[in-house]
């Protein structure tokens, strides 16, 4: 809903919950299905459309934000914007680099420990290249934010590019390496070929 006049608390709120709604709820689910049906028309215009509105409805929230929203409200507010740069940010992350990082059809599945600053969580490494990694993890990890990573006790450093949920909650997270060690490479190297030569 757009209002051409300004907005009294109780227009707002509901605007407001109508952003917050499609940014949680709408945003990811049409993330994922435009990444998956690239080159589809009709799904991009959808995309694109959502994309729009969400933008004019930023705009019109602005407006009014300082004048008509409580404290909470601006919080609330400033959260979902954070919320959604992150999402599109993702995308564009996540777009950028599955050109350089070739995916086999048959992935990797070895148990991975990752941290991200709040104790260590379990994970599975799907796959790899000369210079990052595909996690997937519990949650979704926002984008620059850095990760610690263990497998088969080797550990290494780096940051989240691009993180993308599914429909459980979990997600397939991407992760630029900064600082490893040549032991920490030889044993990706070693999941990889014992992975893809299981019976030798």
């Amino acid at each position: 809903m757009f209002y051409d006049d300004i907005m009294n608390r109780e227009e707002f709120e509901h605007s407001l919950k109508e952003f917050e709604m499609s940014i949680r709820k709408r945003l990811p689910s049409m993330i994922n299905i435009f990444l998956a049906n690239r080159g589809n028309r009709e799904q991009e215009t959808a995309f694109n459309h959502l994309v729009d509105t969400l933008q004019r409805q930023r705009k019109v929230l602005l407006k009014d934000v300082s004048k008509v929203a409580r404290q909470e409200q601006k919080i609330r507010y400033f959260n979902a914007i954070y919320n959604m740069d992150s999402q599109l940010r993702s995308m564009n992350n996540k777009d950028a680099h599955q050109k350089h990082m070739k995916f086999r059809r048959h992935r990797l599945s070895a148990p991975v420990i990752y941290d991200i600053g709040e104790g260590p969580e379990t994970g599975d490494l799907l796959n790899v290249s000369e210079d990052a990694v595909l996690m997937k993890t519990s949650e979704k990890i926002s984008a620059d934010h850095e990760v610690t990573m263990s497998v088969s006790g080797k550990i290494a450093r780096g940051k989240a590019i691009w993180s993308i949920t599914d429909s459980s909650g979990s997600a397939e997270t991407g992760v630029k390496l900064m600082e490893t060690s040549e032991d920490f490479l030889k044993e990706l190297r070693k999941q990889l070929k014992e992975d893809n030569n299981p019976d030798a």
